[in-house]
């Protein structure tokens, strides 16, 4: 169903049902718009409206009668431009900017927050390592032949830190195994691994650990939700489960994760 505008030359009134015009300050010669028409025209001239064109008495000739829709100049506008749905209210724009402000503002305050959060987390985790006689550097080398094994050559970087951390004696930290701060930085491995965890861990637990670290590091690959669907894989989360795994299962985890990201690097 149609909605009409209609001009006194100079506004626009609208829009109106058919039934709504009947009853509008209109005559036989009110200029008429809706969607579809390409100008303004005579009620008068118009199919649809031909009923309500009868039943509306003709003007007077005399001077008085004359209909404002005459006016040239505003007549070409309205012609140039259909009406445009609009605010009519200025405060309902300046309220949608400064909601839109509002929230800009605080996700950079709550971004800021988490940025300077995480680094006070870092420094906190770095003080509280410490070197030892681990031969960390031993799971380094294994897993870059690996991976030249499976075709990937990530870029290897400038700086290799990797030590033992008192995890489970901070704030925020006692559930964690392990952390990695050199994801998406190819230029830095920083590795800390929580010193009782790295104890009581055997070796093919050892080896998934660190193989899961490097992999953020160096591979940027993030942890698998923790459901029985990825348990078993590399990157499940919680490796402390892994406990009745051995060296087989360990290579047959890895070596999935290398096959994937191949596949993922070669399809693009």
């Amino acid at each position: 169903m149609n909605k009409y505008f209609y001009t006194d030359g100079v506004r626009k009134f609208g829009p109106f049902s058919k039934e709504e015009l009947r009853h509008q300050k209109i005559s036989r010669r009110t200029k008429i718009w809706f969607y579809g028409m390409e100008k303004w025209t005579e009620l008068s001239e118009i199919e649809e409206l031909k009923d309500m064109h009868s039943s509306i008495p003709p003007d007077l000739n005399n001077r008085y009668s004359s209909s404002l829709n005459e006016t040239p100049s505003i007549e070409n506008q309205l012609n140039q431009e259909p009406p445009m749905p609009s605010i009519k209210n200025s405060q309902i724009g300046k309220w949608i900017i400064g909601s839109v402000l509002i929230l800009f503002i605080s996700i950079l305050a709550y971004s800021i927050f988490q940025n300077k959060s995480e680094e006070n987390f870092k420094n906190e985790i770095a003080a509280s390592s410490y070197e030892s006689d681990e031969n960390f550097e031993m799971y380094v080398e294994k897993f870059y032949r690996d991976l030249e094994y499976h075709g990937i050559f990530p870029k290897k970087p400038k700086k290799k830190i990797i030590r033992l951390s008192r995890l489970d004696q901070l704030d925020n930290a006692t559930h964690i195994h392990g952390v990695s701060f050199g994801g998406n930085d190819d230029d830095v491995i920083e590795i800390y691994i929580n010193t009782s965890t790295w104890n009581n861990f055997n070796k093919p637990m050892r080896y998934f650990l660190m193989y899961h670290e490097l992999a953020h590091d160096i591979l940027n690959v993030e942890d698998l939700e923790a459901t029985i669907d990825n348990e078993g894989k590399l990157m499940y989360p919680e490796i402390s489960s892994y406990e009745k795994k051995n060296m087989d299962d360990f290579i047959e985890s890895s070596h999935a994760l290398f096959d994937e990201i191949l596949a993922s690097t070669s399809s693009n």
